[in-house]
C-alpha cells in the first residue's frame, strides 16, 4: 500500500483533499441530499414525478417543494 503525503492528504493544485471515515460519510450524505433537492426540483420544472423507494418498492411521487425551494434564486428585484 502506498503512504500519502501531506499534500495528498490536504489537496494540491486542480485535486481536491482525499476524504475517509466521517469526513467521506458527510461528504456522501450532503451529495445524495442535492441529487435528491435537483431531482425533486426538475420533476416540478418538467410536471413528473420522483421516482422513490418506500417500503422496499419503488414509487412515484409528486415533487415536495419544501426539497427545492432554496433551489429556485428569488425573483428579480430592479433598483430604484
Amino acid at each position: 500500500m502506498t503512504e500519502l503525503s501531506d499534500s495528498d492528504q490536504k489537496g494540491s493544485g486542480d485535486h481536491p483533499p482525499i476524504l475517509r471515515g466521517e469526513e467521506l460519510t458527510e461528504s456522501i450524505l450532503r451529495s445524495l441530499k442535492l441529487a435528491a433537492k435537483q431531482a425533486h426540483l426538475v420533476a416540478y420544472q418538467t410536471g413528473t414525478g420522483v421516482v422513490t423507494r418506500r417500503n422496499g418498492k419503488m414509487a412515484v411521487v409528486p415533487p415536495d417543494p419544501a426539497m427545492y425551494e432554496d433551489l429556485i434564486p428569488p425573483p428579480f428585484q430592479p433598483s430604484e
